[in-house]
């Protein structure tokens, strides 16, 4: 997989911080604004619509962050994210497969898509991450400063 280059970036957060683990998207958007100021847009979601396939067709590069509820087995998973051209009847929450899918049907762009997921365990009406959660969204971190280039620099989170 190639570097990514910040500047060409948008990186979307889903989720929601009030139920525990579901705000690891959120969790990630705020650890890269505090150590990393000037770089990428971020959006903060608590899920997606189809209004978003608009928002993703100027940025080269788009990376979706969501929690994931199953076993991940380095705590998270970086992957391409293809477009997927079905959705439920409901519209509810849609994938970022369908985003991507609708953002090239709709608006003939194509972005180099990924999903970030970083495995969750707790998902109650509370505050703050669990510790699993925790170590998981460090991890995610780690990498994403290993794969993303700064001003021709590696990003240190």
């Amino acid at each position: 997989m190639k570097n990514l280059k910040i500047a060409e970036m948008l990186i979307i957060g889903i989720g929601n911080c009030s139920r525990r683990d579901d705000g690891l998207g959120w969790a990630f958007l705020d650890e890269i604004k505090k150590k990393m100021p000037v770089g990428p847009e971020l959006i903060y979601k608590y899920q997606l619509n189809i209004e978003d396939a608009e928002m993703i067709t100027e940025a080269d590069t788009i990376i979706f962050i969501d929690a994931f509820s199953g076993e991940l087995e380095n705590g998270f998973s970086f992957e391409e994210c293809l477009p997927v051209d079905s959705f439920e009847f409901t519209t509810h929450a849609l994938s970022p497969g369908v985003i991507v899918s609708l953002c090239k049907n709709l608006y003939d762009s194509e972005p180099n898509a990924y999903v970030l997921k970083i495995q969750g365990t707790e998902w109650e009406l509370k505050d703050g991450l669990s510790p699993l959660a925790e170590i998981n969204l460090q991890k995610a971190l780690e990498f994403f400063a290993t794969k993303a280039i700064y001003e021709r620099k590696q990003v240190q989170l």
